[in-house]
């Protein structure tokens, strides 16, 4: 499975490490390419770990961050993930990096998956995961879960229903995501660790998150603290 599982005693120790781990895959891709880019995921999980990433000395300059998905909403919204990537990581030397939001409002999907389309191999994803195994805005329920799973269409991004409050959602493709040098998964809290389980047994279409852990040919890490 080429997987890594890291566990903390609490978030801080979390944060700090995996700060470290992603900084080190940039450095990485900017010592071979010039330039990296990142993927990482909203909600309130990854504020700490926006912080700790953002004092990381790295040439930021070189960096380009995009979302793993958003909700369709202004950043102005307390539900926008765009809002708490500036916020949180584009602080102090980390604001020289480029930040790709994935919704602008009036734009059209085709001129988002235009945009999206120039962006080269991740250097690396960090992905959350909800109780119910949901991963980015790939939902187990949702109608549009088959064709983030697996399509072929070649387009990075599509629309995709999501939970209430905000169910409009845009979201990276599994295998636009899986297109990554590392593959890392930011979970926290007691009830996940069970879903987690339960999705490292096998591939199930009921647990999307099983689908990355399980994809072959990208090294992937799970970090995870109470």
């Amino acid at each position: 499975m080429n997987l890594k599982l890291h566990t903390f005693p609490h978030a801080n120790a979390l944060d700090q490490a995996l700060s470290a781990c992603v900084a080190a895959s940039l450095r990485a891709g900017i010592n071979a390419h010039q330039n990296a880019t990142l993927v990482v995921s909203g909600g309130r999980t990854p504020a700490g770990f926006f912080r700790a990433l953002s004092a990381m000395n790295l040439d930021w300059a070189s960096v380009t961050i995009t979302l793993a998905d958003e909700r369709c909403v202004d950043e102005d919204s307390p539900h926008s993930n765009a809002r708490s990537v500036r916020a949180h990581l584009l602080q102090g030397n980390a604001a020289a990096a480029t930040f790709l939001p994935l919704y602008q409002p009036k734009e059209s999907i085709d001129a988002a998956n235009a945009r999206l389309a120039r962006l080269p191999q991740f250097d690396a994803v960090v992905l959350g995961m909800g109780d119910d195994g949901h991963t980015a805005s790939i939902f187990p329920d949702s109608p549009q879960r088959d064709a983030a799973l697996l399509d072929s269409t070649g387009n990075p991004l599509l629309f995709a229903e999501g939970k209430a409050p905000i169910t409009a959602r845009l979201t990276l493709t599994a295998p636009r995501l899986l297109n990554t040098r590392s593959l890392i998964l930011h979970i926290t809290g007691d009830t996940k660790w069970p879903v987690l389980g339960q999705a490292l047994l096998a591939p199930t279409p009921a647990l999307p998150i099983s689908h990355f852990l399980h994809a072959e040919g990208v090294k992937k890490h799970v970090f995870w603290t109470r």
